[in-house]
């Protein structure tokens, strides 16, 4: 069933690494990590999870194919680094600090957009929400 599929491991430093199971015994998997930073791993099955082949980037993580610890962190990293601070999980706004100022995030532009939206019609945002809570 996992092998060779793309898989997070957990990890003690990095939380999760993305490998490919190489290995099945009766009660471990060898994990091959996909990068070249970390090593060949022996996890118990609880330490892993499923994995999607593609990079993730939706505005909800309840779109995401395997819906687990890592593929949501990773979705939210994966955002973050786009400068994307807001994710839904269906109606809930998770919202990570970006260190720095996002141009227009919070211009009275943006603000017009979402005013009268539904949540879902445009990009995760505060103002979404608070749209939604005066309706």
């Amino acid at each position: 069933m996992w092998d060779s599929q793309l898989v997070w491991a957990r990890d003690s430093q990095a939380g999760y690494i993305q490998g490919r199971i190489t290995e099945m015994g009766a009660h471990e998997y060898e994990v091959q990590p996909e990068d070249n930073k970390h090593p060949k791993r022996n996890c118990i099955p609880e330490d892993i999870f499923p994995s999607c082949e593609a990079v993730s980037d939706h505005d909800d993580n309840c779109e995401l194919m395997f819906l687990n610890e890592a593929t949501l962190l990773d979705n939210i990293k994966n955002r973050y680094y786009k400068d994307k601070i807001y994710t839904y999980v269906a109606n809930i706004l998770i919202a990570v600090n970006p260190y720095k100022e996002i141009r227009d995030l919070y211009a009275k532009t943006t603000i017009k957009r979402y005013n009268g939206k539904s949540l879902g019609e445009l990009p995760p945002h505060v103002y979404a929400i608070a749209d939604k809570a005066i309706r």
